[in-house]
């Protein structure tokens, strides 16, 4: 983990709950209505978090010709669900969520520090940082809650920008959604995302953007699950082609994304 280029005492910390809640205690259970609108609106693409304008390097993977149809479209969001930034921002989402519910302020911070620096590049830095600061701001303004002052507080504590994953464990775990519906949501969120750009880049048309969200969606459930299950210890990703594509496109000469 030397690789990312931050303190070691961050990464090689031991954490405060090395390992996952048991299997029947992964909370997914039932949503009322009251929070599923509340999320809905939440990851919703109207939510000005400025989704559109990331592309988590698929604009330059077209550009090398390694997403070029609706098929390897699926094949390269797959790697990215279950092998690279979904399943770090899983693990991570999951724990911050437990520490929010069980009042763990220490493993709540444990989770914002790690959630900062596990980024293969600066453009998928930017990409998680930028989203959830927006993210946390919009909460505030228009969708107040009595309880994060509390955790405001412990993110300003780590002086670090909250990724945009534990930005969203947070406000889904002070609302009462369990972490299985909450973090399923978000990776459905994010898969969502990069069909758009992809739609956009390759381009696709609509009909076929659909289709790969469709193609996309029981492995965003087991992604989802398979983070879940996660233990701290097995925290990083393996999806080195996404991570090479993030970084060639700081310096590829027409881009429209950010990353």
């Amino acid at each position: 983990m030397r690789g990312f280029g931050v303190a070691e005492e961050i990464l090689e910390a031991v954490p405060p709950h090395p390992n996952p809640l048991p299997g029947g205690e992964r909370g997914f259970g039932s949503v009322s209505t009251y929070a599923l609108t509340r999320l809905l609106a939440w990851l919703s693409p109207s939510f000005p978090v400025g989704g559109f304008s990331y592309s988590h390097g698929i604009e330059a993977a077209v550009e090398q010709g390694l997403v070029r149809d609706r098929a390897t479209m699926i094949v390269w969001l797959d790697g990215i669900l279950r092998h690279g930034a979904g399943r770090t921002d899983g693990i991570l989402f999951a724990a911050a969520h437990r520490a929010v519910l069980a009042g763990d302020e220490a493993g709540f911070a444990w989770a914002v520090e790690r959630a900062d620096v596990l980024r293969a590049s600066a453009e998928t830095a930017l990409e998680s940082r930028a989203q959830g600061q927006a993210f946390l701001l919009a909460i505030r303004a228009a969708w107040p809650l009595d309880e994060l002052p509390r955790w405001d507080a412990v993110i300003a504590s780590t002086g670090r920008p909250v990724a945009y994953a534990v930005a969203v464990a947070l406000v889904s775990a002070l609302i009462g959604v369990a972490e299985g519906p909450a973090l399923t949501a978000y990776l459905h969120a994010f898969a969502a995302n990069l069909v758009s750009a992809g739609v956009r880049l390759v381009p696709l048309g609509q009909t076929d953007g659909q289709r790969a969200l469709a193609a996309l969606d029981p492995i965003t459930h087991s992604a989802a699950e398979a983070a879940l299950a996660a233990p701290l210890d097995d925290l990083g990703g393996r999806a080195m082609a996404v991570d090479w594509t993030s970084m060639i496109h700081e310096t590829q000469y027409t881009r429209l994304f950010r990353s």
